[in-house]
């Protein structure tokens, strides 16, 4: 597994749990990262030039447009994952003004069958369709993932597909340009 910006830093922030989590928890790890007031009353030591939010939903919130708004007018670069129910009703964060939302492509740099598609995405980037191994490696075609097993406490790698998968594709590149 290799990242597309190696002198890049991360700052991993876990929004949603094994118990899941809301709009809310992530909008607070967005303000945490972006180095604004959240409930923790704590700020990273630089903020995030770059917020990757591979995760998505149904719904609209004024204040999280104003959010988006105020990240974006701040030059912090907001990308989302554009969803995986193959259609062109709109997933949010990814539907707000001022995010770049994202589809994801198979390996033959086709739109992958589950991805969501309309005028609401703004590019496309790796997603994998594990449901195919159309270059014949004996893998599907997937995006290699690293996992950590919290139970075996274990490191690990599996195959995932997405528009998840794709969003921090387009992230990093955003990286390498900034």
């Amino acid at each position: 597994v290799s990242g597309v910006a190696w002198g890049s830093k991360i700052m991993p922030i876990r929004v949603l749990g094994i118990g899941g989590g809301s709009s809310y928890d992530v909008v607070q790890g967005i303000r945490y990262a972006a180095g604004l007031s959240n409930d923790s009353n704590q700020f990273p030591n630089q903020p995030a030039a770059i917020i990757n939010l591979s995760l998505g939903g149904s719904g609209f919130s004024q204040s999280t447009q104003n959010l988006f708004n105020q990240l974006y007018n701040s030059g912090i670069i907001v990308i989302a994952a554009a969803g995986n129910e193959s259609t062109s009703t709109p997933s949010y964060p990814a539907r707000y003004n001022n995010v770049i939302s994202v589809s994801a492509t198979d390996l033959n740099n086709n739109l992958a069958p589950y991805s969501n598609f309309g005028n609401f995405i703004d590019i496309a980037a790796p997603g994998g369709d594990a449901s195919k191994d159309r270059n014949g490696d004996g893998y599907n075609d997937g995006v290699l993932s690293t996992l950590f097993d919290e139970q075996t406490n274990r490191e690990s790698y599996a195959f995932y597909q997405g528009t998840s998968m794709a969003t921090p594709h387009v992230a990093g590149v955003a990286a390498l340009m900034k």
